[in-house]
């Protein structure tokens, strides 16, 4: 019987070869979990208040690609800098009616279609229908006012996120791949395999 012993070089990842180190960025991304930016997604959006929006997204570089949030908006979920937005250029009359529409109504974000992106979610304000003809198109003429500038903000956020996410999964800085693994303490076969040592 016969032992052999084959020796190996291992390197550190700023160490390896450009190809070698294209190869463990590739298996980075490759290992990327989604649920990761979904949570980034969501936390950012509850960190302006709005706990009722969920993001949902294909990010593949295809037709049809994007990003959408569906859900609803509750008018108390709103913050200050909402409200500028969301309210832009409604005068003293409208306050008034927004005051009852609020009362039993929200913005609600129905996802529709079979693709995810910022064109397939209707924004809608439900408006009670046993209102008589002068009160339903106040509220009507409200609520089409609201949505308006709510759909502005809307496209601007999915763009934000849809931004986010092509960076999340496609693109990561080369200081940012070395002080992950030199805190993961990795390291590497020459080719750009980690290097797993037995027990």
């Amino acid at each position: 019987m016969r032992t052999i012993t084959k020796e190996f070089k291992i390197y550190t990842y700023e160490e390896l070869s450009e190809k070698a180190k294209e190869k463990v960025k590739q298996n980075y991304i490759d290992n990327l979990d989604a649920n990761d930016f979904t949570y980034m997604i969501i936390q950012d959006l509850n960190s302006i208040g709005l706990k009722n929006l969920r993001p949902y997204y294909s990010l593949n570089y295809c037709q049809g690609d994007g990003l959408c949030l569906a859900g609803h908006i509750d008018f108390d979920e709103t913050n200050t800098e909402l409200k500028k937005i969301f309210y832009k250029d409604f005068i003293f009359s409208d306050y008034k009616i927004l005051k009852s529409l609020k009362e039993y109504s929200r913005i609600d974000f129905n996802h529709i279609g079979r693709y995810y992106n910022r064109h397939s979610v209707e924004i809608g304000i439900y408006i009670d229908g046993s209102f008589d003809n002068k009160k339903y198109n106040n509220h009507k003429r409200l609520a089409d006012k609201l949505i308006k500038n709510v759909k502005e903000w809307y496209f601007d956020k999915c763009g934000q996120y849809e931004q986010w996410g092509y960076n999340f999964f496609y693109e990561i800085e080369e200081e940012e791949l070395q002080e992950y693994f030199e805190c993961m303490e990795y390291e590497f076969y020459e080719n750009g395999s980690i290097f797993e040592e037995e027990a």
